[in-house]
């Protein structure tokens, strides 16, 4: 009858003892290489690691870095028109004058059709085209529309993207306070 063969366990621990033991006598001549490409691999895990949360931070406050939601402009406001519709949703204007709109958008010509945003009211007869983002990743247009003169809340809507005029998302108010 044959002895039965060792376990797994049984096999490691001895393999380990070995090299302990070789360690002790200082006949183990692939210890310091295999400590050096220990610390090499968790070196590397930790770049990936740093890598992908620093990438995973930058896309979910990107909006909060640089110019993006402000407006470059002193006098304008800003207006992000992105997939989502428009930010903010209801725009306050003054009645009777011209007022300046920062029209910015993150989002990249494979997402829009014709590659732009429009910001379009048929009550007003607007319509705007912002081109796509560009290479700093981000697209800026400063418009400026004469307001009516009386006070009212008009819809304006992007038809290039996400279901156009169609889609509720889309739309937005232009408000013409007194």
């Amino acid at each position: 009858m044959t002895a039965p063969l060792p376990s797994r366990a049984e096999r490691r621990a001895a393999q380990l003892e070995e090299r302990r033991a070789a360690r002790r006598l200082g006949h183990d001549p692939d210890h310091f290489a295999r400590r050096r490409r220990e610390r090499l691999r968790i070196a590397g895990f930790g770049v990936v690691v740093a890598v992908v949360l620093g990438s995973g931070i930058y896309l979910a406050t990107g909006d909060l870095l640089g110019q993006r939601g402000s407006a470059s402009t002193a006098d304008a406001t800003p207006v992000r028109i992105s997939m989502a519709g428009f930010t903010p949703g209801e725009i306050r204007v003054p009645a009777g004058e011209t007022v300046a709109l920062e029209l910015w958008t993150t989002d990249s010509a494979p997402h829009l059709d014709g590659g732009v945003h429009t910001l379009i009211s048929d009550e007003l007869g607007i319509y705007e085209e912002l081109p796509a983002a560009g290479a700093t990743g981000e697209s800026r247009r400063v418009v400026r529309i004469d307001t009516p003169t009386t006070p009212g809340s008009y819809d304006i809507y992007c038809d290039t993207c996400c279901g156009g005029k169609a889609s509720p998302t889309m739309h937005g108010r232009l408000v013409v306070e007194a």
